[in-house]
């Protein structure tokens, strides 16, 4: 099978499940990775092992998108006042 199939396999299923973005193995990977530092409260050393991610860095991004503390840190200073 080819990459390509793969894909199509996916958009295919996707679509029937009726799943409106587009998908990737590359995004369902993505999802997975996020669903585990969720899962995990955010090991990334942890979820490394899953991911095989050989740098910690590149985790620490997918970390970082699934966090919102900016913005949990801005509501925080927003309720001191």
């Amino acid at each position: 099978m080819t990459g390509d199939g793969v894909i199509k396999i996916i958009v295919c299923h996707s679509e029937k499940a009726g799943i409106d973005k587009q998908m990737s193995p590359h995004r369902i990977r993505h999802s997975a990775i996020t669903a585990a530092l969720d899962a995990t409260d955010g090991n990334v050393p942890k979820v490394q092992k899953l991911s095989i991610h050989k740098n910690l860095n590149t985790l620490m991004i997918y970390d970082d998108n699934r966090g919102r503390d900016q913005q949990d840190v801005t509501e925080m200073l927003d309720r001191m006042f």
